[in-house]
Parts: C-alpha cells; structure tokens; sequence
C-alpha cells in the first residue's frame, strides 16, 4: 500500500437534527445526536488508512479534553499521529445541522483564538512517500510540500486571491471554482497551480463528476444512493479517488471509485468515509479495486 502524509486539521463535528434550516428571525427545534470526528483531512485519512495505507495526519489539535478524543479517533482508525501537535487553543468544533433529506449546513466555530502555525516544528520527511494531501494553502504555506517532488500532491481548489497553488491534482465542489467554466477549468488552475498539474476534479452532486485535464475531459455518473446524511461526500468521493490512482488506475477508474465511496457515505449518519470493507455491500464494484 502506499505511504500517504495529510496536511490539515481534524474537528469535532456537533450535530443537530433539525426539521428545516431556519430562516431569518426563525424557531426550530433540533434533536442533538452527538459529535463525531470530522474534519477534510481527518475524513481523508480515515478514509484511506481503512484502505490499507500508511497514512500520516500532520497538524494541530488543541490541549483541551476534545484534543484527546479527537486523537485517540485518528488512532482508533489507523492514523499515525506522530506529527499531530498540542496547539495552545480549543480544538476546533463544527456545528452540522442536518434536515430531513440528508443535506446539511456547516457552521464552523470560531474559537477566538487559532494556533499560531499549523505545522509542527520537525515535520515528516516528504522524499519517499507516495501521496501528499494538503488541505489548502490558506493555513498551509506553498512550500509545504516541496520535498515530496514525485508524489502525488493533492489539493482542494484555490482560495480567491490565490497567486500559487501547487498540486498535481486539485478536487472539489463545483461551487469552489466560482466564475470558471468548463472549457476553461484546466488552464484557470494551472496558471496558480503550475506545471505540475495533472487534473483538476470537480464534483457535481447527483450529476456526478468531471476530470479535466490539458487536452481531454472525462465524466462519470453519480452512483445512487438513498441519502441520509450528506456530511464528508465530497471527502469521501476524493479518497476512493486517491485510493484508485495509488493503485494505478486511469483517471476513469479512479473517478468511479470516488462515486461509489462517496454514495456509501451519504447512506449512513456519519463525516468519515465509510471503512473500505463496507464497500463489500451494494455499492461494491467488481475489479481490481481491492487494496
């Protein structure tokens, strides 16, 4: 399997069930059901580690008694936390309202006061790995994974304003490429990304998902599923994605990979991808896929 080092953030996800989401000057009443660990990156590597990959999560979570809940989560499901640091703030928490059809809305909590850097003061070494997943540039500087110079880095899309964004593939939701169109989707990112890039990757919900690359453009269907909870689909859609190319798949196979974990998860309450032995169910697909 291969060597996979994620750069980001895990959170504690708060969850309201709630009839609607409220409006302006509005009453509701929620039923609590809990928190979980949540987080991009923490979806990302749960995901992969219950694929069989040596996964490293490298960032910050607070001194307070959810830090040590949230560790022990990543420990729980096969992430090596030695690079995971004590920052001297509240961990951070997100409130997920989730409404009757399975969608949700995403508060994230502002503690008043984020760690001062996101990465610890001796980090991994990059030079051998297979996988570099960086949350985004935003909390993460540029050259964070200068050293990984043949691996697979892995982005989400560029924030606004951005002027660099290395990546060799850039994923996300089409509402995070606002003012791009298709025909000109490639070319965008790679005037921030650079010529390291290989694909940009936008999904699409239940129109499924499209792959870009500088002289082709694939597509693939969404895989149908009976919502419950929408939390994490994006993550998860993005580890089968990264589990499929790791494995050596073309871009088509990896994208089908994404759809069908991406489906698995919304079908169940929960943030992290579904572990990869449930994909054994319905939403197997016959192959190679298997780690």
């Amino acid at each position: 399997m291969a060597e996979v080092v994620v750069f980001g953030v895990v959170a504690a996800d708060i969850v309201l069930r709630v009839q609607r989401i409220p409006g302006p000057g509005d009453h509701i009443n929620a039923e609590a059901l809990g928190w979980r660990i949540g987080g991009s990156s923490a979806n990302v590597a749960c995901g992969l580690s219950s694929a069989g990959h040596q996964v490293r999560l490298v960032g910050p979570v607070g001194t307070d008694a959810m830090g040590d809940y949230l560790l022990a989560e990543l420990e729980r499901c096969g992430v090596d936390t030695k690079y995971s640091f004590r920052a001297d703030a509240a961990s951070p928490r997100t409130l997920i309202l989730l409404d009757d059809t399975g969608e949700r809305t995403i508060i994230a909590v502002d503690s008043g006061a984020g760690p001062s850097s996101f990465l610890p003061s001796r980090g991994p070494d990059l030079r051998s790995v297979d996988c570099v997943y960086v949350e985004g540039y935003a909390r993460y500087p540029t050259d964070t994974a200068t050293a990984a110079e043949s691996a697979l880095l892995v982005t989400s899309p560029p924030v606004p304003g951005a002027t660099i964004w290395p990546a060799t593939v850039v994923v996300g939701s089409e509402t995070q490429y606002p003012g791009v169109t298709p025909a000109g989707m490639f070319e965008a990112v790679r005037s921030i990304s650079g010529g390291r890039l290989k694909w940009v990757v936008v999904t699409r919900g239940q129109a499924g998902a499209d792959a870009y690359a500088a002289s082709s453009e694939l597509h693939v269907d969404a895989v149908a599923a009976d919502q419950v909870d929408a939390t994490g689909a994006g993550d998860a859609f993005t580890v089968g994605l990264l589990h499929g190319l790791l494995r050596g798949h073309d871009m088509v196979a990896a994208l089908e990979v994404g759809a069908v974990w991406g489906a698995a998860t919304i079908a169940q309450l929960r943030s992290i991808p579904v572990p990869w032995e449930e994909l054994a169910g319905p939403f197997h697909q016959p192959g190679d896929i298997r780690p």
